[in-house]
């Protein structure tokens, strides 16, 4: 499928909204991370992730996409994105800096995904956007690669030990044959794990520390990471929880997979959680959420949401 319609299947998804947004992005609960898209060196869309220090105090050594914490009320899904990126890879959130400065122009996809829910129970807001270079005609800019000779792109050291990305495709490729293409991905593997009653199904997608189909412009940063997992004796950077469960609801409505998810995210149960388990309210976490968090036996779900509200909640993606 070609790029300019994965982007357009993606700008035209929408939530059928029957939930209160106060419910599922709660005031003091707000996070949001950037999905920034682009073309890579083989005309394929590609999808920039970070992996996390190890002396972070929230999934540290994890990969991630850009992102965090909302700091006021009254900043947006798209403020808290932008500035995060800022933050963590140096691109800047003033369009003109990037225009200026790196001959670059990012375009807004979508802001209509659901909220997914982090393990430190934060609502999560995928913001969608897809960057290219200033000079490329726009009715080429899905199809011509991004240069990055200029990339904006540098490490933050208390936050970040690598660039990297892979193609959005990979996380729609075990259901289907696509001729020609290869996902990047080492190996792909699925677990199934409890918590807090409910099973959650785990995704992971191992991508090799040396992946030459990589951009040139990301594989030239200087990876300080260490401890990479392996998958097949190669060491590898592991796509897991809640990035892979973003990317996989996305790839499935770029590619027109709506038969396989509604890309609901967690919705339901952040909403449960907030109206009827008086949870995700204030910004120290409550006693039962500590307990979730640090996986104290005996905690559940229903301690919190009445029954006939976790009847449709049985089995999640992280």
């Amino acid at each position: 499928m070609e790029n300019a319609q994965l982007l357009t299947n993606l700008a035209k998804f929408t939530v059928q909204q029957v939930l209160p947004v106060s419910s599922t992005w709660p005031v003091h609960r707000r996070s949001a991370v950037l999905v920034l898209l682009f073309v890579g060196k083989f005309g394929e869309l590609r999808v920039l992730l970070t992996k996390r220090c190890r002396n972070l105090r929230s999934f540290s050594g994890h990969v991630s996409l850009p992102g965090g914490k909302a700091d006021f009320p009254e900043e947006s899904a798209t403020m808290v994105a932008i500035r995060e990126a800022e933050e963590e890879i140096g691109l800047p959130r003033d369009e003109e800096v990037l225009l200026r400065n790196f001959n670059m122009k990012i375009e807004a996809v979508t802001t209509k995904f659901p909220h997914f829910l982090s393990r430190t129970f934060l609502s999560v807001k995928p913001i969608v956007s897809f960057l290219y270079n200033a000079g490329t005609p726009l009715d080429s800019r899905y199809k011509v690669p991004l240069d990055g000779s200029q990339f904006f792109g540098k490490l933050n050291p208390g936050e970040t030990t690598s660039l990297f990305s892979v193609p959005l495709a990979d996380f729609t490729a075990h259901r289907h044959t696509h001729a020609g293409f290869h996902a990047e991905y080492v190996s792909r593997k699925l677990y199934t794990a409890k918590w807090g009653g409910l099973t959650w199904k785990l995704q992971h997608y191992y991508y090799p520390n040396e992946n030459i189909k990589d951009t040139t412009w990301l594989n030239e940063i200087i990876d300080t990471s260490s401890g990479d997992e392996e998958a097949e004796g190669i060491p590898c950077k592991d796509v897991w929880g809640l990035t892979a469960k973003i990317l996989q609801e996305l790839s499935d409505v770029a590619h027109g997979d709506t038969g396989t998810t509604k890309a609901k995210g967690h919705e339901e149960l952040i909403y449960a959680l907030h109206k009827f388990g008086n949870q995700l309210q204030d910004r120290q976490r409550s006693q039962w959420e500590t307990a979730m968090i640090s996986g104290q036996r005996g905690v559940f779900y229903s301690d919190v949401i009445p029954k006939e509200h976790l009847n449709d909640i049985s089995v999640l993606e992280f």
